[in-house]
């Protein structure tokens, strides 16, 4: 099935260049930058009429750097190319004759502007999102509010990106995607991955919801790759940012660099604390056998993500031939802890029951010492493309501990009851690829490659409880536990890539053989999984006249169980949530579609973008009453789920000075459950708004309001209720553009709450959250040579909860 399906689309690119292949008019040429030889492919290219002064055509050159204009009249043209930073470039007198069959224009240089110019006052607005033939492009510098924050931070002002109360990236209401940073995987996963890089540091972020099968397929709803500075003048450059906040947080980096005439070195670090801070209530009632607990719990949480890293990286050029070094070390983890009020209320029925009153203490950390390096190689056969390339990553995790404490105490300070738990941890992860590039006949291009993954954990999980008669913590041998964890993936990929005239296509298929070990100390626990998938993918863009584009696209995604939704044994979040793992739990498998429609008028920008998602065996966690008062959480495959929906993009400059941004998402989203008898549906309308205005006020002086609208959902036992919030920031240069000061207000009117429901026929359970108020941030940046800090908007995340997991 999954080879006629290749073969089709191969016959309709044939067919296709036979119908259309011939082009009388046609103009050519490729964009790269004068200083580092390296493709373009954000530049606005115009094509005009000799003599007139509007622009017969705007066009985006491709990943090489290469752009086409098609179906043209005989006549003599111009081409202009602009990019903001760079000097504009013009080729004059281009003539297409009757019998010319495309000009070539050959290589155009950018050049960078010059240090000297920097008293010229330039304005213009850059575009938030540039779509791409398979993803979109979102600028960093359009992202104001980042100042100070991560990666998550400048996510947070695009289409269908929203941030739950833990601080945790969701996209499209799934966490499930995965990061590469500079084109290569994270060995971290999701919103741990983003909070490793600082937003100082970020040029742009992709956005790829329906990958390629150049790219792995873990993640149902895609890739986030981030894109990090690199300074294109010779000499040293360097960046340094400090931000604080009235909630405590504080972070510090830099990064520094050396561009040689054919080499580059540099040297970053990074320093964070980024603290929440929330009042927590929750109500739960559970019922196990014939005891009826009835429980509330209120007080104040906190959580701390934090990450102390140095990294430093060398290449070096020789003619066609890049090498690649880059390692990295340091210290990351994730705390919370709280000090709440706890009610209980144990009743029988016919008896009055039994009131206890508690103070509940609790703290968690997950911490890991990291060190990792790759080396990577790269090589071009000529100036069309064909290039070929290698790289190894190998990362090592030591001494990383996951570390429970929970206990309750009475009104006199006495403990009553208590736990502690500690997960010990060595982690080893592998990675190598090797990829080839081929461009063959007229305008095909096939890309192929190899790739191998290696995961490998070993753990052992052990626990003290306190005995209240001889006031001590004793160990619990029933609860030991040890396992052995490896995941193995070989993956192999070939794409066929096809251009003609204004009609970009490509299709491709990528096949992966699993192999997975789970060994455990629990008896019938092992398990050993072999399983080989194929994985296709289509994408086809059209430009059409009048500044329209138009994107389709469909790729098959999965979602493997990570080792923490398989671990066989029970643990404790605190004293009143226990978790276990399921060790036969299933992968998810995703089928996403996509059609995208863009248009620009003058200076501003309309999109929309139709996509469906459904998946296959849907991993979700699920609660249960496990004792008196105590609750159990398991992941488990809770069945089928569906997301069909509308992203409505929109940027208007509504004069010199205000520019408006509205990002709007609305999808339908249904769950089948087949947990339950007779496949129980749940569905919502489920949507995000981001309204952004950014103010000049004057020419070193932004100002940015934002209303973020998050819309309820649904979930397999509950939903959550919908909430907004709003954010202002204010943002000075200085010193000639080399400093810059940022002020940021979040949740300005202390207005985002969030309550989610869990009901079933054994628990019910409500938990509010509202975060801390108020939360201010400064943050201070300096930079020097050719790390020049772009104006534009600055963002804020949503990380504003604490305590939504208990």
């Amino acid at each position: 099935m999954k080879n006629t399906f290749l073969l089709l689309w191969l016959f309709s690119f044939f067919m296709i260049d036979e119908c259309f292949g011939a082009s009388d008019g046609r103009i050519r040429g490729r964009v790269v930058d004068a200083a580092t030889q390296e493709p373009i492919d954000y530049a606005d290219v115009f094509l005009f009429a000799r003599g007139e002064l509007e622009p017969l055509h705007r066009t985006l050159p491709d990943r090489k750097g290469e752009f086409v204009f098609g179906s043209l009249a005989e006549g003599v043209y111009v081409i202009m190319v602009k990019l903001i930073g760079y000097d504009v470039l013009s080729v004059n007198d281009i003539v297409v004759g009757r019998s010319d069959s495309g000009k070539d224009v050959g290589t155009l240089f950018l050049k960078p502007l010059e240090i000297g110019l920097a008293e010229v006052e330039v304005v213009a607005a850059k575009r938030q999102v540039i779509y791409k033939l398979d993803k979109k492009v979102v600028d960093a510098s359009v992202s104001q509010l980042g100042a100070g924050g991560t990666a998550v931070d400048v996510l947070e002002n695009t289409p269908s990106i929203r941030i739950d109360a833990e601080g945790e990236v969701t996209f499209r209401g799934s966490s499930g995607f995965t990061v590469y940073i500079d084109g290569k995987p994270s060995v971290f996963s999701g919103t741990q991955a983003l909070e490793q890089i600082p937003a100082g540091q970020i040029d742009n972020i992709e956005l790829i919801t329906t990958p390629s099968a150049r790219h792995d397929t873990g993640g149902d709803v895609g890739i986030i790759n981030i894109v990090t500075k690199k300074q294109s003048d010779s000499g040293l450059s360097g960046i340094v940012n400090l931000s604080g906040s009235t909630h405590l947080t504080r972070s510090l980096d830099f990064l520094l660099a050396q561009q040689n005439r054919t080499s580059r070195w540099y040297l970053g670090g990074t320093a964070y604390n980024r603290l929440r801070k929330s009042d927590f209530d929750q109500e739960k009632t559970t019922v196990v056998g014939d005891l009826t607990t009835v429980s509330h719990s209120k007080g104040p949480r906190e959580g701390n993500r934090y990450n102390y890293t140095l990294k430093a990286g060398w290449n070096y050029t020789r003619s066609a031939t890049t090498f690649t070094v880059d390692v990295e070390g340091g210290h990351s983890g994730n705390k919370r802890n709280g000090d709440l009020r706890y009610e209980e209320l144990q009743s029988r029925p016919g008896t009055a029951g039994s009131d206890d009153f508690f103070i509940s203490k609790d703290d968690y950390d997950n911490k890991e010492n990291i060190g990792l390096g790759s080396v990577g190689i790269d090589h071009r056969f000529d100036e069309n493309g064909h290039r070929i390339s290698a790289q190894y990553y190998y990362k090592y995790g030591g001494g990383a501990v996951e570390y429970f404490q929970s206990d309750l105490f009475d009104r006199a300070g006495n403990r009553m009851q208590g736990h502690r738990a500690w997960e010990s941890e060595h982690r080893i992860t592998s990675r190598g690829n090797l990829d080839y590039v081929l461009p063959f006949g007229k305008n095909w291009r096939l890309e192929s490659g190899y790739q191998y993954f290696s995961y490998l954990e070993d753990s052992k999980y052990e626990m003290q409880f306190w005995d209240p008669e001889n006031g001590l913590f004793y160990w619990r041998d029933d609860i030991y536990n040890t396992s052995y964890f490896r995941h193995n993936i070989h993956s192999v990929y070939a794409i066929l890539n096809k251009t003609l005239r204004q009609l970009e296509m490509q299709a491709g298929l990528r096949a992966e053989h699993t192999h997975r070990i789970l060994r455990s100390s629990v008896e019938g626990a092992s398990r050993v999984f072999n399983r080989m998938d194929f994985f296709p993918s289509v994408h086809i863009g059209y430009r059409m006249p009048y500044d329209q584009h138009l994107l389709v696209s469909y790729s098959r995604r999965t979602t493997r169980p990570e080792l923490f939704f398989m671990e066989p044994y029970i643990t404790y979040r605190d004293f009143y949530t226990a978790e276990i793992g399921n060790p036969d739990i299933r992968p998810e498998y995703i089928h996403s579609y996509e059609v995208n429609y863009k248009k620009e008028i003058g200076s501003h920008t309309v999109s929309a973008t139709l996509f469906h998602r459904s998946r296959k065996d849907k991993i979700e966690r699920l609660r249960v009453p496990y004792t008196a008062g105590v609750t159990l959480d398991s992941m488990a495959n809770v069945g089928h789920d569906y997301s069909t929906g509308i992203e409505l993009n929109g940027n208007v400059q509504v004069n010199r000075w205000w520019r408006l941004t509205l990002n709007g998402n609305v999808y339908h989203y249904k769950v089948k459950n087949q947990r339950q008898a007779g496949g129980k549906t749940e569905s919502s309308t489920n949507y995000d708004i981001l309204w952004s205005n950014a103010f000049d006020a004057g020419k070193t002086t932004r100002i940015q309001f934002d209303g973020n609208f998050v819309g309820p959902s649904v979930t397999t036992q509950g939903k959550t209720n919908a909430f907004w919030y709003f954010n202002l920031s204010v943002r000075q240069q200085l010193f000639k553009r080399k400093w810059t000061a940022s002020l940021v207000f979040r949740d300005l009117f202390g207005s985002a709450r969030y309550v989610s429901r869990i009901h079933t026929a054994d628990l019910v359970s409500v938990t509010r959250i509202k975060p801390k108020f108020p939360n201010m941030m400064l943050s201070l940046s300096y930079s020097f040579n050719s790390f020049k800090d772009k104006s534009g908007p600055m963002r804020d995340n949503h990380d504003l909860f604490e305590g939504v997991n208990h």
